[in-house]
């Protein structure tokens, strides 16, 4: 029997979406469970996950020399989280220097995009540690960008499954859908309103609007990544996570969140309580 486009639209969200789910009732709870009992359980975890795809990355961009950089990278990581968490912190882009160096030399025709992934991975993984360990409000602040950015995939992918409509990057990701960006906007916000309840007893409007703003963001980092899987000719970034692609695939948003937000809190002050 013919089904509907209708009808085959919601098999489609829902067959997409226990993917999503089953993926993160693995990952979120040993993601909670780091955040939550900060260090040293979350800076191992921030640098197995940059090293993880740093190597994605490098597989993607230079094929050929893929190991040797993924190493080093992973090695300029690990050096930069150490500097970091043990007071240095003023020595640690020295380390991720080296490593951005090292991919470009050997980036043949891609120097140029070798070099930046290890700084973006880098950046994030540094700026994701920074915010953790900012007293009294780490875990709270790491809570709420993690929740916003799966609000923001979950809510994007369900509303632009449900009413489709114009595409929004078609170039770059073609299931994209300008609905689901205002629905993953929505939810973000209504993540920034319970977390500002929750820890204040009243709504800070400031984070609720902030939270959508970082959800454009994490949209971003998303297309971002699509565009670089299209370049590559590939569909995930790697099969680390089976079934469900690579670690690149599903911390995409996180990368392009966690560098904002710490410029944003850092500069600007901004507290969730």
């Amino acid at each position: 029997m013919v089904q509907s486009p209708e009808a085959e639209r919601q098999k489609d969200t829902n067959s997409g979406l226990k993917p999503r789910i089953l993926s993160a009732l693995v990952m979120a709870p040993v993601a909670i469970a780091a955040v939550w009992f900060g260090a040293p359980y979350f800076d191992i975890l921030l640098f197995v996950f940059s090293a993880g795809m740093m190597w994605e990355w490098a597989r993607m961009c230079i094929p050929n020399h893929y190991i040797g950089v993924s190493i080093v990278s992973g090695v300029a990581i690990g050096v930069a989280i150490l500097m970091q968490v043990t007071g240095q912190g003023e020595l640690m882009f020295m380390p991720v220097a080296i490593g951005v160096i090292i991919a470009m030399a050997r980036g043949g025709k891609n120097w140029l995009l070798a070099g930046f992934g290890v700084l973006y991975i880098s950046l994030a993984g540094l700026s994701a540690i920074w915010l953790r360990h900012q007293e009294p409000n780490g875990l709270l602040t790491i809570m709420w960008l993690f929740f916003l950015v799966w609000a923001t995939d979950t809510g994007g992918y369900t509303f632009g499954r449900l009413i489709g409509g114009p595409k929004l990057a078609p170039r770059f990701s073609p299931n994209k859908t300008w609905a689901g960006l205002l629905g993953g906007m929505v939810c973000a916000g209504i993540v920034g309103g319970v977390v500002t309840y929750l820890s204040t007893d009243a709504i800070n409007w400031v984070i609720v609007v902030l939270s959508m703003v970082l959800a454009v963001v994490a949209q971003i980092g998303d297309l971002g990544e699509s565009a670089l899987k299209r370049y590559a000719k590939v569909k995930d970034s790697s099969h680390l996570i089976p079934g469900h692609g690579g670690l690149l695939d599903r911390a995409d948003g996180m990368l392009s969140v966690f560098p904002v937000a710490f410029a944003i809190i850092y500069f600007a002050g901004l507290s969730l309580r």
